[in-house]
């Protein structure tokens, strides 16, 4: 069920403003009896096969997606697909895709499609005329969006993008979201070391392309993917590593050109809240800085 609290307006949003992937409307708290309560969604909204026809989630019910959703609250539809050893994508299939998209989902409350498309170990060379054909007959009411494992300027353990793969990949679309999550690192040090990277990476590529924005996924979930330690890959470890930036570095931050969001399906622990709740405070606050 889709709450009231769509029609709160973007303009009077914090500074901050953070979202969330979620698989079901059911999982997003209820404004007033939650500490986080998203400015925008990631909302599953179906699966894509390999010829690319789209199905619809189950969890969504076009009518309600019509009736009751607002434009006011920024709704991005998350569209999966899992890729089988060894297997591409076709331009012809993301030709399809773009028809298929904009026949279901046109006339919802969703503003950008996102492609979650794993494993994605590169910037493969069937992704951009994959993409490019999706675009071509994706109804421009919506940006296109794909979501990309984390970014690395060095090989560690875990799935990484390589920095060269980014600057590839926010060429063929309109934004990036990129999962700074299930790093597989053993140390707050090595986790804050890869935020950093990451952060001042997102900011030069902002930077060279203003027209586009860039989303970091951040860790709010137990590790049963056995792929992140909580205990350092957490909300704690992202706010002590952006305390010591600049409110100049953090322009396109406060901005809105980079924005955070947190993992679908998640329960926010009691320490998780609170550093939620810090990192609010504080980008509220150094952000009217750099304004």
């Amino acid at each position: 069920m889709f709450h009231s609290w769509v029609l709160f307006s973007l303009l009077s949003l914090k500074l901050f403003a953070s979202g969330a992937w979620y698989q079901d409307m059911k999982q997003v708290p209820i404004p007033k009896k939650a500490i986080f309560n998203p400015q925008f969604l990631l909302l599953k909204a179906g699966v894509f096969s390999k010829t690319g026809h789209f199905t619809v989630a189950k969890a969504l019910n076009k009518f309600k997606l019509k009736n009751e959703g607002s434009r006011k609250l920024e709704s991005i539809a998350w569209v999966t697909h899992r890729l089988s050893p060894g297997e591409t994508l076709s331009k012809e299939a993301g030709e399809i895709l773009g028809i298929e998209l904009s026949q279901k989902l046109l006339g919802t409350y969703f503003t950008s499609i996102e492609l979650d498309i794993e494993p994605l170990t590169k910037a493969e060379s069937w992704l951009e005329p994959f993409l490019k054909g999706i675009r071509k007959n994706l109804s421009s009411s919506f940006k296109l969006r794909l979501a990309v494992p984390v970014l690395s300027p060095k090989t560690v353990s875990g799935h990484f993008w390589s920095l060269q793969d980014g600057a590839q990949a926010i060429n063929w679309v309109d934004g990036l979201d990129v999962m700074v999550y299930d790093s597989g690192l053993k140390s707050q040090k090595e986790y804050s070391e890869l935020f950093k990277n990451v952060f001042f990476f997102v900011m030069e590529l902002v930077k060279q392309s203003p027209e586009k924005n860039i989303i970091l996924g951040l860790p709010t979930y137990d590790d049963r993917t056995r792929l992140h330690d909580k205990e350092y890959e957490n909300l704690e470890t992202v706010l002590t590593t952006l305390k010591p930036f600049t409110p100049f570095q953090l322009k396109y931050y406060c901005s809105g050109q980079i924005r955070f969001a947190y993992y679908a399906g998640w329960t926010l622990s009691q320490k998780d809240q609170s550093h939620h709740q810090q990192l609010e405070e504080w980008t509220n606050e150094i952000c009217k800085k750099s304004l």
